[in-house]
């Protein structure tokens, strides 16, 4: 077995105490820079890493970060995962990835878990848990904690998102003025912030066109394809004239327009569709599609950010960062 290399062993090597080691490695005054050289050369040498155990335990912190995600089975979530990770990286922190399959309870489990990995902080991707019953909870895990992509729906609470409503206000408006008759929306399941956030940029741009809303064209379903297939059915079926819809995610698109085609309708010939999103399946599609571009990566950079410095000021001021996104016009609207 290798011998394990500690700061005795470096003291040992170079003949100095262990106390002059330890400030030469954490580049603390009281070494000589000569001392401080001829330390880091051997801990170089012989490949010496701190104890991350022992040196938390001594400074009260891990530099450890929990990242929940709501699914990694979707691929929005890989650009949260490289920009957490990457930030978190600039800062010295590592990252502890648990997934909670969109499944309240099983978040709260993340959670559990996490804190018992005695993290510094917290991130929250897609939150399952952003109603105010959660909050308490929350706080008992008592660590700094930011939602990412989905906010919170209490004032106090931390978070980095997009503008969802200034978004689907304009793409919903495009849809106005290139199908001139009803928008259906086919929006995410009613609980989560997104989906009132982009209900309310929805009703905006109606408004703005002179259109009244009709709730009626409105439908709450699961961010899955299937969900968007059999909903499209559904309303076709029922005899309804269709000339745009709008769909809160990119994968109930999918499901739109498959569920268009096997009705003989074409897509933007008879429908059009937007979405939002923009996964990377989005531009590929045989009718590719027009999408909202979340900025993924940069919501979960800054939020990495945001929260470390919280971290290392003990700030209680309040974060709250909606981000651009960027409309992405294809060939379906």
């Amino acid at each position: 077995m290798a011998e394990k290399i500690t700061l005795k062993t470096l003291s040992e090597r170079l003949g100095i105490s262990t106390m002059a080691v330890s400030l030469a490695i954490n580049g603390k005054p009281g070494v000589s820079e000569g001392t401080r050289m001829r330390v880091l050369a051997l801990a170089e040498e012989l490949n010496y890493r701190p104890d991350a155990i022992a040196q938390s335990l001594r400074l009260s912190e891990t530099k450890t970060l929990g990242l929940v995600i709501a699914d990694s089975t979707l691929s929005l979530f890989a650009p949260i995962i490289d920009g957490v990770e990457k930030t978190a990286a600039e800062y010295g922190y590592q990252i502890i990835l648990v997934n909670a399959h969109s499944n309240a309870l099983e978040e709260q489990k993340a959670v559990r878990t996490l804190v018992g990995k005695r993290i510094d902080g917290m991130l929250l991707a897609a939150s399952m848990l952003t109603d105010r019953k959660y909050k308490r909870f929350l706080a008992g895990a008592n660590v700094p904690y930011l939602y990412l992509v989905r906010r919170c729906s209490y004032r106090d609470g931390d978070y980095v998102v997009s503008d969802n409503v200034g978004s689907c206000r304009e793409m919903v408006t495009h849809l106005v003025e290139k199908g001139g008759g009803p928008v259906h929306f086919l929006n995410l399941p009613r609980p989560a912030t997104a989906a009132s956030d982009r209900l309310s940029g929805y009703r905006q741009a109606l408004e703005g066109s002179g259109q009244a809303y009709d709730e009626g064209l409105v439908h709450h379903i699961e961010p899955t394809i299937d969900a968007g297939h059999g909903t499209i059915l559904g309303i076709l079926d029922s005899g309804e004239t269709v000339r745009s819809v709008f769909c809160g995610c990119d994968l109930i698109a999918v499901g739109v327009m498959q569920g268009l085609w096997e009705r003989g309708l074409s897509v933007p010939g008879d429908v059009r569709v937007a979405a939002h999103d923009d996964i990377e399946i989005a531009r590929y599609l045989g009718v590719p599609l027009t999408t909202i571009r979340v900025p993924l990566f940069e919501i979960a950079s800054l939020g990495t950010r945001e929260l470390i410095e919280k971290i290392k000021t003990g700030s209680d001021q309040r974060i709250r960062r909606a981000l651009l996104s960027e409309l992405v016009f294809r060939d379906s609207a």
